[in-house]
């Protein structure tokens, strides 16, 4: 019996020594002045790409190093929307970031409720600025199969003008 019961043990352990700790939703494992530099390096090309909707936009980041990147979306020379990666260190070479988007109506911008009658993103735009930081921050290619379809019904259609040639503007 006695036998059985150092068998066990010497197994648990076993398990438990192969185990990582997962890390929480939105920790990563880059330091705070690492996360800040391939943040604010990158101006969202393919997020842009995957979730645009059909209207010109640009993508610039503004920053408080090592603090916070925010992205400023710009159509027709209007700012049509921005999202912000706040970085906090988390442990050791770690960095917890937290997406924040603009308030809108009863939830936030581009969030599925809101309407837009020339959209720069398919909603929710959520899910994508957090696979895009993601993608960046683990070193890997923005995959929108992570992030689901989108669900504006306007936006459907301004996309679907880019394979036929009809260009849409924030103001039409």
């Amino acid at each position: 019996m006695k036998q059985i019961g150092w068998v066990v043990l010497v197994l648990s352990a076993l398990g438990l020594a192969g185990c990582k700790e997962e890390r929480p939703p939105g920790v990563y494992d880059v330091s705070v002045s690492e996360a800040y530099r391939r943040l604010f390096a990158d101006k969202f090309a393919d997020m842009v790409y995957a979730k645009q909707c059909g209207i010109l936009v640009h993508v610039t980041p503004v920053g408080v190093p090592d603090r916070q990147v925010t992205w400023k979306v710009h159509s027709s020379g209007r700012e049509v929307v921005q999202f912000t990666a706040v970085l906090t260190p988390y442990k050791d070479k770690q960095t917890k970031v937290e997406i924040r988007i603009p308030p809108a109506g009863n939830g936030e911008m581009y969030d599925g409720s809101q309407f837009y009658k020339r959209p720069a993103f398919d909603q929710p735009l959520r899910p994508a600025v957090q696979e895009q930081v993601a993608a960046i921050l683990e070193g890997r290619k923005f995959d929108v199969q992570r992030v689901g379809p989108g669900r504006d019904k306007v936006c459907q259609v301004q996309r679907g003008g880019l394979t036929t040639g009809v260009v849409f503007r924030v103001d039409d």
